[in-house]
């Protein structure tokens, strides 16, 4: 931004600032953080106790810039709740007209409707209503259109009525906007100025008719307001030597809801034909056009094909020069009318009526199928459809009689599914079956088995925007009846729409458990990049069932012995919720929708009962990874016996032991109970073994001491401890932090949560999450504390702090949340309260 202050606009300097600031900020989150510390700035300058309007002023125009160009959902609904009593005060002591607009500007734009300060907005818009004034009466008016309120209409209702008449027709225009608008509230409002629209009607003042207009759609079969637009139209229509285009829009969307009579539709033909030959075609000529093959579409058929009889003019005839044009606008819009019409008023397909159109234009037609414009190409397929759907059947199978190349693989899914989802946009079931038909096609001949996500993506997408209401439940059961079948073989692809779906569709599935088993028998058939999908299916699955087959949970258990943490972690979750259904149901009952990304979110941020405690007792020997421990049986030679462990807990100490310290063999007692019990189970690694051998001269203590207590005393840096995957020496407060990750129980998800409003920033690595691990530990000046991928919060996901050494207070520590994938691959989110450091891990993150 480098427009200087004299020439920017800027209201001031501090105005011209923070606006400069946001439009020079390198990225989004420094651009909101400029705007969180200019609202902090603002919120003190405005409790001044010596504030003046002036400079009330500027803050409230600083504010309304922030409002609007904040990233939503950054700032907490409150945000500027602060400002609004400023607001209300300016709109009620303003001493210009721009002051008052500013006061009611920031109530219409940025005030909640249902605020409770709105109430103290009231006696000023009565007030300002009823004055002499126009700009004030055209403002009060502006916000009661643009933030209607059920608490202002009995306070401003007797005096609107009196302004239907008033002399000013922006006030009379206005007036009837803000009936429309306080409406929504109370829809008697309307009922009572009936006979003021059909005076309106006839107003001398083009914007007040047209208002009338858009009101007069709210009453589609009264037959007087029919009646008074029809004669309306016709006197647009013939008495006019220069027919005006607003005026016959407003006329014709008008006609969409109200009754267009007999005698009117050949004026239609007439606005038709002198649209068509105006040789200035613009955009507005071009809406009128459209418009009018809008309007011709709410007419039967047959009335059209006996008027185009009987006049010798065709509707289709009048647009057939835009067909051969090459501006896509024209094809556009030719199409766009041609979709309009049934077939038989212009394809021929009904003995009444020859076709309008000639063979080479028929031809023209066919050649869009193919037209790189994809919102032509699909009119094209619903007009085509229109005609003969024998033809979409044909192309369909034509082209599953080709492999396609990978690299044109998203093309040709595309170019099948659209076909599909327009010939079959009543039956579901059978665009169900173009589906599995298709996985299967692409799936043929291949070693592996891919997930297509251009099929899923575009197999859901079809499945919530069809209009037809029973489309998405018939996709289902056909899906659900193919996977109940268990001769029928169903691809991964198909299985990760099957999840998808069912999960959407749970609350209202005939035989969930029935469902529920045939996906476990499925499971283990499935490659690993489904199992998660699935698993996440069933689970929800199970809020449904009463009772859950026992086949399900042996088939869930054996999957977790998987090597995969992905999959593991959903056969956790699913035998949690096998045992403890109210929990399920209560997630699902908190669900914001039904979907399972939704649903996962959700499962995600459930914090299990006794979470907190299961960090406490984590076994002393597990990792600060982000793998969990291996068994015994992964090592790839004969394991070592397993040793006696000792039954006390340790902490790292380079200090020779004290007089106060224990030996090294202290009592079980000094244990805490889950300590006891877990300990004589505890499978060791290889790893756990060298670990165990380095510690030969460390001390273990039978008092599990807090790192951060008053007496502790940093451990000197060793060489000989040795991070077991990592090539170089950990330094000490490193080391001390490894252990420190697993013994304190500190709340990460509050500390994330506090730097919403900071840095958050997020990613992709190429980079298996270990070494994107180790590459954090190189970060010269900070020690890391890591929590595991499974353990709260944010179960699934390796959380890492990255802290500054020699610092207490975590405020200043960069958080990660690292998820792994199973292509050596890692997403990663961040936050901190430091924009700057923020970015220079970033940039370790992304570097190759």
């Amino acid at each position: 931004m480098d427009i200087p202050f004299h020439s920017s606009g800027a209201l001031s300097r501090a105005h011209y600032t923070i606006v400069r600031k946001v439009e020079s900020a390198p990225t989004v989150q420094s651009a909101d953080q400029h705007i969180f510390l200019e609202i902090k700035s603002t919120h003190i300058q405005l409790s001044h106790p010596k504030l003046t309007l002036d400079k009330c002023k500027e803050c409230l125009v600083i504010l309304l810039y922030c409002y609007h160009t904040v990233t939503p959902g950054f700032l907490p609904p409150d945000a500027f709740d602060f400002a609004f009593p400023h607001a209300i005060n300016m709109a009620e002591a303003g001493r210009t007209i721009e002051e008052k607009r500013l006061g009611y500007l920031v109530c219409s734009e940025m005030m909640p409707l249902e605020h409770e300060l709105r109430l103290m907005l009231i006696n000023t818009l009565r007030k300002d209503i009823e004055s002499d004034d126009i700009p004030l009466i055209c403002m009060a008016l502006d916000n009661l259109i643009i933030s209607p309120n059920e608490d202002v209409i009995p306070a401003v209702q007797s005096h609107l009525h009196d302004l239907l008449a008033h002399d000013h027709p922006q006030v009379r225009r206005r007036t009837l906007f803000a009936f429309r608008a306080l409406s929504t509230c109370d829809r008697a409002l309307l009922d009572r100025i009936h006979g003021s629209i059909i005076d309106a009607l006839r107003d001398h003042d083009y914007s007040v008719v047209k208002a009338a207009l858009i009101l007069a759609e709210g009453f589609p079969k009264d037959a007087l307001l029919s009646a008074a637009v029809n004669e309306l139209f016709k006197t647009e229509v013939t008495d006019s030597n220069h027919m005006d285009e607003d005026i016959i829009l407003n006329l014709l969307q008008a006609f969409r809801k109200l009754e267009l009579t007999v005698t009117s539709v050949p004026l239609v033909y007439d606005i038709l034909q002198r649209a068509c030959r105006d040789e200035k075609s613009n955009a507005r000529s071009q809406a009128v056009i459209q418009a009018v093959f809008a309007t011709l579409s709410q007419i039967s058929s047959s009335v059209l094909i006996n008027l185009e009889k009987s006049t010798s003019v065709s509707s289709v005839g009048c647009i057939r020069h835009l067909l051969v044009s090459h501006n896509p606008n024209d094809v556009h819009l030719f199409v766009a009318c041609l979709e309009q019409l049934e077939a038989s008023c212009w394809a021929g397909t009904s003995p009444e009526y020859e076709p309008v159109l000639d063979a080479l234009e028929f031809e023209r037609i066919m050649q869009l199928l193919n037209y790189p414009d994809e919102e032509i190409a699909r009119k094209v397929l619903r007009v085509v459809n229109k005609v003969d759907p024998a033809i979409l059947e044909a192309q369909i199978s034509l082209l599953m009689e080709k492999v396609p190349e990978p690299a044109e693989r998203g093309a040709f899914t595309s170019r099948v599914l659209n076909i599909a989802f327009t010939r079959y946009a009543l039956d579901g079931g059978e665009y169900a079956r173009q589906v599995i038909e298709l996985a299967r096609h692409l799936e043929a001949g291949l070693k592996t088995q891919p997930v297509f996500k251009e099929v899923i993506e575009l197999a859901l997408n079809h499945a919530h925007l069809s209009e037809h209401p029973g489309f998405l439940t018939s996709f289902s059961d056909y899906l659900i009846e193919q996977l109940i079948n268990e001769h029928s073989v169903l691809g991964p692809t198909t299985m990760v729409i099957a999840a998808a779906l069912l999960t959407e569709v749970a609350k209202a599935l005939p035989s969930p458990g029935r469902i529920l088993s045939s996906l476990a028998s499925r499971l283990s058939e499935c490659p690993t990049i489904v199992q998660e999908p699935l698993l996440i299916s069933m689970i929800r699955l199970r809020a449904e069932c009463s009772e859950v087959p026992a086949s399900v949970a042996e088939a869930v258990k054996g999957l977790a012995q998987s090597k995969h943490r992905s999959t593991k972690l959903r056969c956790t979750q699913f035998l949690n919720f096998y045992e403890d259904k109210e929990a399920l149901i209560q997630i699902v009952n908190n669900l914001p929708s039904s979907s399972l990304p939704d649903f996962l979110i959700a499962l995600e941020s459930h914090r299990p009962p006794h979470s907190s405690e299961s960090v406490r007792s984590s076994s002393p020997y597990s990792r600060s990874s982000s793998r969990s421990t291996r068994p015994v049986a992964s090592l790839k030679y004969a394991a070592y016996a397993q040793p006696e462990l000792p039954h006390t807990a340790f902490r790292i100490s380079g200090r020779k032991p004290t007089p106060h310290q224990g030996s090294s063999d202290g009592t079980a007692g000094a244990l805490p109970d889950s300590t006891k019990r877990n300990s004589p189970s505890l499978s060791l690694s290889a790893g756990h073994l060298a670990l165990a051998n380095s510690f030969n001269d460390l001390h273990l203590s039978e008092e599990l001491h807090d790192p951060s207590g008053p007496n502790h005393i940093q451990p000197e840096a060793r060489t000989d401890l040795i991070n077991l995957e990592s090539p170089f020496t950990m330094d000490a407060s490193m080391r001390h932090e490894s252990v420190e990750s697993l013994v304190r129980d500190e709340d990460f998800e509050e500390l994330w949560n506090l730097h919403q409003a900071s840095c958050d920033l997020r990613g992709w690595c190429n980079t298996p999450i270990d070494d994107l691990t180790r590459r954090l530990q190189r970060v010269k000046g900070r020690h890391l504390r890591v929590i595991s991928a499974d353990l709260a919060p944010f179960i699934g996901e390796l959380k890492v702090e990255m802290i500054v050494n020699g610092q207490k207070e975590r405020s200043s520590a960069i958080l990660l949340r690292l998820r792994e994938s199973e292509e050596e691959s890692c997403l990663w989110r961040l936050r901190c309260s430091d924009v700057r450091a923020g970015e220079e891990i970033e940039r370790v993150l992304s570097s190759s």
